[in-house]
């Protein structure tokens, strides 16, 4: 019962969502989209990851859902953004793949143990009570 996971990729640019600037400065949400809605495990790695990851034009980013948002200039994305933004992702899609295997394992353990319990259990019915 092994669980497919499909990488989560940024896909593109959401202009018509993407803007909220206040005139006094360039900084804008740029909101990219992703190939999917993002697993809450995954979001939550990614985000923790994005705080902790350090490089020299680094803004303010966060994954919601199938959107990732990032408070930037937006002609620093390419260049600047979007190789940090994607090394990221790939991390957090490896760990998210190494999380599911480690639960499916343990899951297969509990299911194993739960049966063996069960089975001794079930040898209860085979004492004479009379």
């Amino acid at each position: 019962m092994t669980v497919e996971f499909e990488d989560i990729k940024i896909t593109g640019v959401d202009t018509a969502a993407s803007g909220g600037g206040d005139g006094s400065s360039a900084l804008v949400d740029v909101v990219l989209t992703l190939s999917k809605s993002t697993p809450a495990d995954w979001a939550s790695y990614f985000n923790s990851r994005w705080e902790q990851h350090i490089y020299m034009m680094k803004r303010r980013a966060r994954v919601s859902g199938g959107l990732l948002t990032i408070h930037c200039v937006p002609d620093e994305l390419e260049n600047d953004h979007l190789p940090e933004l994607r090394k990221i992702a790939d991390e957090t899609n490896e760990r998210y793949k190494a999380y599911l295997a480690q639960k499916e394992r343990d899951d297969r353990r509990e299911q194993e143990r739960a049966n063996a319990q069960k089975a001794e259990i079930d040898k209860l019915n085979n004492i004479k009570f009379d």
